[in-house]
């Protein structure tokens, strides 16, 4: 008897045309599509679901206890409390909140409340281990029930928009039918929670959605030596510190058993749909999802290579989808401009522990913002990028130029450009024979440097950059931006001078620049730290002006100095 993944790829076998470039969507993370979970997304009259998944509750139950208590967990948990500590921690905690029902926040209060000193001894992932074991099934009628996803719903369109035009994309790899579009949820520790949601945003946006199981743990079972299939929720556990998910998702739990035995199958999705989603969450998630412990791509990686190349596969990622693209020389794992500015990039292996401060467990000499990277990169699916995302809003700009430097310094090949995508936006790229093709689209763009040139000072750097709005196709062509659609020249004229902005606040570079490109200034400065950053309009700018006021620009130039 076939198992489940099996039929649904029979189902969905068609053969490839390959008349279409290799094709790959970067999305800056960040949409907010309404849902059942996320009602406050939705426009007022589209907030009521009746029978769908609700936010997770939780309820202390001792039954739990010697699961989450399990010493092969926690001896490989270096400076975490002991067993005796968290024991009276769970004990006590139950003793005061009973059989009462909590949302995720309040319970972690309870655990606080209790013994402060315990629980935030605790990495965020250790707590999540503890919460998660408590997590209630959510069902009607013994069936699970599922997120729902209204994808017209939201207060804003860009959304639809954006998984529209993915879907879109992907259609033209299936002509005359609904293409087939596989999604990973291998980027959360929580795979299982977003299965429902991405099955809903994609079947409305028109494609068929396929759930393709494989992430960290999946990966572990087939390819790490260890036990195989029968040790899966063991695997889980080490990997996402997570319990109790065959608890919670019966359903998703023996569908991702099935694709544990079903290998064959598994291996060829990449070959039998026409495109693949990458979810966002930790990129370095991703990252083991598809390499095996020796820094080799594993089958499911080759495999997406393979039919990324011939152009049969458009693959799209947000968030920590979109910068597990990065090349082979470097990928991003973790930090702040600030930090990265204050004390360089940081290779190490792995990503920062979320909540080492508190707990005062950072692997020292690091912080918890520090800027991070690994130096065997990403996927590497359509060249030596260094791809990173929520930009603007998250002031990434600044450590993304810092970490080019530094692999161009640590490297033996450095990045062709740093490309970073803002948030509710997506870049488009289409490897053609004279480079990549690109165009953005959605409620700002994407940022695009070049390779770091002149160092200015300790710290110090000018590089090259260009703001993409949606509203022009351009083509990055052996190191050289060209526009192929109409744009206005740039006569760069005045200066701003030194405005007394902070180029390291959520924003700012991106509204400057915006500036810049509608006055047509020759320059302006804004503070960053201790340096002063001046940012150029070069004699060879070209601007445009996005459908939503959104301002395009090419040739700018910055430079990180001391004032």
């Amino acid at each position: 008897m076939k198992s489940l993944i099996t039929a649904l790829l029979l189902l969905f076998s068609v053969c490839s045309h390959g008349a279409e470039p290799p094709t790959l969507i970067l999305m800056g993370g960040s949409y907010r599509t309404c849902s059942s979970l996320l009602a406050e997304d939705c426009r007022p009259e589209q907030r009521a679901f009746p029978g769908a998944r609700e936010a997770p509750q939780y309820r202390i139950a001792p039954e739990r206890f010697a699961e989450i208590l399990d010493p092969a967990y926690w001896q490989a948990r270096p400076g975490a409390p002991g067993l005796d500590a968290l024991k009276r921690l769970l004990v006590n905690t139950h003793a005061t909140a009973g059989n009462t029902l909590h949302d995720a926040e309040s319970l972690g209060s309870a655990f606080e409340k209790t013994d402060a000193n315990t629980w935030n001894r605790l990495l965020t992932q250790e707590q999540d281990l503890i919460l998660s074991a408590f997590e209630q099934l959510q069902q009607h009628n013994g069936v699970r029930k599922r997120e729902q996803v209204r994808i017209d719903g939201g207060n804003r369109p860009y959304d639809a928009a954006l998984f529209r035009q993915f879907v879109a994309e992907a259609g033209k790899r299936s002509p005359g039918r609904k293409p087939r579009i596989a999604f990973t949820t291998s980027a959360s520790v929580n795979g299982f929670d977003a299965v429902d949601f991405y099955r809903g945003l994609l079947a409305q946006a028109g494609a068929e959605p396929f759930w393709w199981p494989v992430d960290a743990a999946l990966a572990e079972a087939r390819f790490g030596g260890t036990g195989g299939c029968p040790f899966l929720p063991t695997m889980r556990r080490n990997a996402f510190s997570m319990l109790g998910r065959e608890r919670v998702f019966p359903d998703l739990d023996a569908e991702q058993k099935a694709a544990c035995i079903d290998a064959t199958t598994v291996d060829a999705v990449p070959d039998n749909v026409q495109a693949l989603f990458l979810d966002g969450g930790d990129q370095w998630l991703h990252r083991q999802t598809f390499f095996t412990r020796d820094g080799t791509p594993n089958p499911w990686l080759r495999t997406l290579r393979a039919a990324f190349l011939r152009g049969d596969l458009v693959v799209a990622g947000t968030s920590a989808g979109a910068a597990v693209q990065s090349g082979k020389s470097g990928m991003i794992t973790n930090g702040s401009s600030v930090n990265a500015l204050s004390y360089g990039a940081i290779a190490v292996h792995g990503s920062m522990p979320e909540g080492c401060e508190r707990a005062k467990r950072c692997p020292m000499p690091l912080r918890e913002d520090d800027l991070t990277w690994w130096k065997g990169g990403g996927l590497d699916l359509f060249g030596n990028y260094l791809v990173d995302t929520h930009v603007s809003e998250r002031r990434r700009e600044l450590r993304l130029i810092t970490l080019m430097g530094a692999i161009a310094e640590a490297a033996e090949q450095a990045p062709k450009a740093g490309i970073g995508i803002d948030e509710t936006s997506a870049l488009m790229v289409r490897l053609v024979a004279d480079g990549l093709h690109l165009e953005t689209s959605g409620q700002s763009g994407a940022w695009w440097f070049e390779p770091p040139g002149t160092r200015t000072a300790v710290g110090g750097w000018t590089v090259r950059g260009h703001y993409l709005a949606p509203g022009a196709e351009l083509l990055w062509s052996k190191g050289r931006m060209q526009l192929l659609s109409a744009a206005s020249a740039v006569t760069p004229r005045g200066s701003i001078g030194y405005v007394g902005g902070d180029a390291l606040q959520p924003e700012v570079l991106r509204q400057v620049v915006w500036h810049l490109a509608r006055a047509g200034a020759q320059d302006t400065e804004l503070d960053a730290l201790d340096f002063r950053m001046k940012i150029k309009l070069l004699p060879a700018s070209y601007r445009w002006q996005g459908p939503q006021g959104q301002q395009g620009i090419t040739g700018l130039e910055f430079t990180l100095a001391r004032p």
